[in-house]
């Protein structure tokens, strides 16, 4: 049977369907009352589930016994065939050459002078100015079809920003639109992020430091409240306000394609920007809002010593993941001596290996380095 986090969103009632089905073709002791990997591992979501995964689905009084489970080989042929039909369409849609005349209607009669500030085969960004003030706006296109095929789990941007809507530490979006495969965002427009700051300016100050790290903060303690985690918290994705006479003046949190809803159970899926994953999430052994914490003390590294705490001259993923998983921060010998002792003791407090010894965001908001 197959299995939609977009439908089966209760895993009671998940469990009660899987027994109705099974009951049309096996007498069963008793409904189903757990289901497991083949390692016996057990599931408590429905996010837990993987494309293509196998699972032993056990009623209330039965163990697992490890034997050699096998898929039948003519279900295996037609779920190979519908993967590659899946791919050819769905990595067939490039956006490469989406031009602004490609937009919606409703889009182009609201914005002017469109033009494109990153594009990529899946993502596209085009800047605008609103018809009737002037006011400039990011247009966001994306391939829904393969952001849903692709991500591990459902693809909430849209969802995450209304949720997240007139926070001042979050990306402002105005209004969204679909079509069969594509999403578009239409969000508010800052000048800078912080990666681009320190890549034209170089490191940032303790007092301009202290302020993203507040501010981020702040958004991320919001999104907590709500139940989520961001899952890719770095430079790149904080959207500033500042100019060299005032320095930092506002931060927001952006770009959300990676978000998710945390219930209680830890998560297991693998995403992100490796040189800001967490231990735990790299080692896939159930990670909660502690990830966020992990990649905030790898940003904040990053905007004091404009380099990775971990794997900094490493290009490979398996350097970069064993990097992070041993050994600890490697700070620049000719900057640490100038670094501010409240901050490096923030850094440190953040890239702790344990999550449950790691400082929480609220934490880091009452830390001396930010509480001033």
């Amino acid at each position: 049977m197959a299995i939609s986090r977009t439908h089966n969103k209760d895993f009671q009632a998940l469990m009660e369907q899987v027994t109705e089905s099974m009951r049309r073709h096996v007498v069963l002791r008793s409904a189903i009352k757990k289901i497991l990997h083949l390692d016996g591992t057990p599931l408590k979501s429905v996010s837990c589930i993987g494309e293509g995964d196998i699972l032993i689905c056990c009623c209330q009084y039965e163990e697992m016994i490890r034997i050699e489970y096998t898929v039948n080989k003519d279900f295996q042929k037609q779920r190979e065939l519908q993967t590659r039909c899946d791919e050819r369409r769905i990595y067939g849609d490039t956006l490469e050459n989406v031009k602004p005349t490609d937009l919606p209607e409703t889009i182009r009669q609201q914005l002017k002078h469109l033009q494109p500030l990153m594009q990529t085969p899946r993502t596209v960004i085009f800047r605008g100015y609103r018809r009737c003030n002037g006011t400039k706006r990011v247009v966001k296109m994306v391939n829904k079809q393969y952001m849903d095929y692709n991500l591990d789990d459902p693809y909430l941007e849209v969802e995450v920003l209304r949720l997240l809507r007139s926070h001042p530490n979050i990306v402002e979006m105005m209004y969204s639109l679909k079509d069969e495969r594509h999403l578009y965002m239409v969000m508010e427009y800052m000048e800078w992020d912080v990666d681009e700051v320190i890549q034209v300016y170089g490191p940032m100050s303790a007092v301009n430091a202290r302020k993203v790290m507040k501010d981020v903060s702040a958004g991320l303690k919001h999104m907590q409240e709500m139940e989520l985690i961001h899952r890719d918290i770095k430079p790149a994705n904080m959207l500033m306000r500042y100019s060299t006479e005032t320095g930092v003046e506002a931060v927001k949190i952006t770009d959300f394609g990676m978000a998710v809803f945390y219930k209680g159970s830890k998560l297991r899926s693998c995403c992100g920007t490796p040189g800001y994953m967490a231990p735990e999430m790299i080692a896939e052994r159930g990670y909660d809002y502690q990830v966020d914490a992990w990649s905030l003390g790898a940003s904040l590294f990053h905007v004091l010593y404009e380099r990775l705490p971990y794997a900094n001259d490493y290009t490979t993923l398996d350097e970069i993941y064993a990097a992070i998983l041993s050994g600890g921060p490697n700070y620049p010998e000719k900057m640490i001596k100038d670094t501010d002792p409240e901050a490096k003791d923030l850094i440190e407090g953040l890239l702790v290996r344990k999550p449950n010894n790691r400082l929480t965001i609220d934490e880091v908001l009452k830390h001396p380095f930010v509480d001033q």
